[in-house]
């Protein structure tokens, strides 16, 4: 559970990311495509990986694909969240996960 990753890029540098900053994480082939407020990187971590370095407290895995930022999510329903511009689904074996996150007002 980190505040910020470091991560590498093609030339060897290594770029610090703010977790706050993650919008979500997406399985992308056999590497991780990580969408940030300000562009996106793609990693050969696993999605697993990456959940496990990611702070529990605000970010949720929300199918078998793809992990959210809890504050970047504008709305959602019982089978998506929508982030920005994105749908993104939310898998039956993770919701129950999701609403437990979610501060909901009936």
């Amino acid at each position: 559970m980190y505040e910020h990753l470091f991560i590498r890029k093609t030339n060897g540098l290594f770029v610090k990311v703010d977790s706050h900053a993650i919008v979500y994480v997406e399985a992308s082939g056999g590497c991780s495509k990580i969408v940030t407020t300000s562009g996106h990187h793609l990693v050969n971590s696993t999605l697993s990986q990456l959940e496990e370095l990611l702070p529990a407290a605000n970010f949720c895995r929300v199918n078998r694909s793809c992990i959210v930022g809890m504050v970047h999510i504008d709305s959602f329903t019982h089978e998506s969240i929508f982030i920005a511009d994105r749908e993104i689904p939310l898998g039956k074996s993770y919701a129950a996960a999701f609403f437990q996150m979610v501060k909901m007002v009936f």
